[in-house]
């Protein structure tokens, strides 16, 4: 029975002598790191991370659409459709034909098929006539204004799609 104890404490010096040649020693206290991570490190600070990631995204986003000049042509005179120029008043005679119809037809579909037509029209000529202009900056602040939109991206994305992973 000697002999067994005496081999068994040979082999745990051994391992312990092997073992802190390559890891330092752990303190039985402490929780032990798997795969290298470090269990006390950044998860900690997951919610500080999101706000930080929400200003970064939010105030980069704020300060790309304030960096353009929106103008718009709606309203002077003419509208341009398949090339051909025509007066704006002719955008608001499908709306008015189908107003007519809903009152003057027993089925409001047709009507209503028309009224949603006329208000396409109105609605795709609006946006089309839309114009961005870029405000004169430089490279260095449109670098700064996309790398916060990346930066708090990249956080954001960090923390919200951690995969559920425990503490332990």
């Amino acid at each position: 029975m000697e002999n067994y104890d005496k081999e068994l404490a040979g082999l745990e010096n051994e391992i312990r002598s092997k073992m802190s040649d390559t890891q330092p020693v752990m303190n039985r206290t402490e929780p032990a790191k798997r795969d290298g991570a470090n269990v006390t490190g950044s998860s900690d600070h997951e919610l500080l991370q999101f706000f930080i990631g929400f200003l970064l995204f939010g105030g980069g986003i704020y300060w790309v659409l304030n960096s353009f000049t929106v103008s718009s042509t709606w309203g002077s005179g003419y509208w341009s459709l398949f090339g051909m120029r025509m007066p704006m008043g002719v955008m608001l005679i499908p709306l008015l034909v189908g107003i007519g119809l809903l009152f003057f037809l027993d089925k409001k579909v047709i009507g209503g098929f028309v009224c949603a037509l006329g208000l396409l029209v109105i609605v795709i000529s609006l946006l089309t006539s839309i114009t961005f202009h870029a405000v004169r900056s430089s490279l260095y602040v449109y670098v700064l204004m996309f790398g916060m939109i990346a930066a708090g991206a990249g956080l954001l994305i960090k923390t919200l799609f951690k995969g559920g992973k425990k503490k332990e």
